[in-house]
């Protein structure tokens, strides 16, 4: 999920420019200051190299201000970067340190500040939705598009069963069994070793709700509740190997 996040911060941050620009909400926002909220997601107010001592956790200047996407990737890169002692001196950009954070995630995951790290990449993607979904936040999924890697993002229509998921980069469609299966593929890469939720693996599958709590039942499938929603999960490694052994059926087969 952090991986993820991290992605989708890139993504939504370089639509930024031109939400400022011409948005909706662009000239009533953020104490009438033009440019509105989206230009000060986008500002690299703090986002400096060198500090010396404890590096500071970055902080709005108003009450009301969200804090710019740099200074927090910034935050993180300097911290890890003084643990680890990787100093360096290349001027920081979204791209640049979104780069440097994702090939540390996998060593970061293994501290205790890692859950405070994702809770900032969540809050962080928050912000930048509220401010370029203008109000309107569309369906965006955690599955990536098969050629080009952005996340899907739901498109409703008059009848459910011609709901759709589009590409918000490159516009490939994805009906619903496509993007089952994109979901499937995303979760069987992703080391899959983590709870995922019923409704994840039931999609991700196509298997019927019955058979996925039937494996439950007998014990074949691991599961337990979320600690922060109370949702059920299951084990997403266990889920797949069911899945294989009963053969690649798909749902209403």
């Amino acid at each position: 999920m952090a991986r993820s996040n991290l992605a989708a911060i890139r993504q939504l941050t370089a639509r930024l420019p031109e939400e400022a620009h011409g948005g909706q909400h662009a000239y009533k926002i953020h104490e009438g200051i033009p440019g509105g909220d989206a230009l000060v997601l986008n500002s690299p107010a703090a986002a400096l190299r060198g500090r010396v001592g404890p590096v500071p956790q970055p902080a709005p200047e108003l009450p009301n201000d969200p804090t710019p996407v740099l200074d927090v990737l910034v935050y993180w890169e300097e911290s890890w970067r003084e643990h680890s002692d990787q100093p360096t001196g290349l001027q920081p950009t979204v791209d640049r340190v979104a780069d440097y954070l994702d090939r540390e995630l996998h060593r970061m995951a293994e501290t205790p500040a890692f859950a405070e790290l994702s809770a900032d990449l969540a809050r962080t993607v928050r912000q930048l939705e509220n401010v370029l979904h203008d109000g309107v936040r569309p369906d965006v999924s955690r599955v990536p598009c098969w050629d080009c890697g952005a996340r899907l993002v739901k498109v409703f229509a008059a009848q459910a069963r011609h709901d759709r998921w589009v590409c918000p980069r490159c516009r490939e469609v994805y009906d619903q069994g496509r993007y089952e299966r994109a979901k499937y593929d995303h979760l069987a890469s992703q080391g899959a070793a983590r709870y995922v939720a019923v409704s994840d693996a039931i999609a991700a599958t196509g298997r019927p709700e019955q058979t996925v709590r039937g494996w439950m039942r007998t014990g074949a499938v691991a599961s337990q509740r979320d600690p922060a929603s109370g949702r059920l999960q299951v084990w997403w490694p266990d889920v797949r190997a069911q899945h294989l052994a009963a053969g690649n059926r798909t749902r209403g087969s």
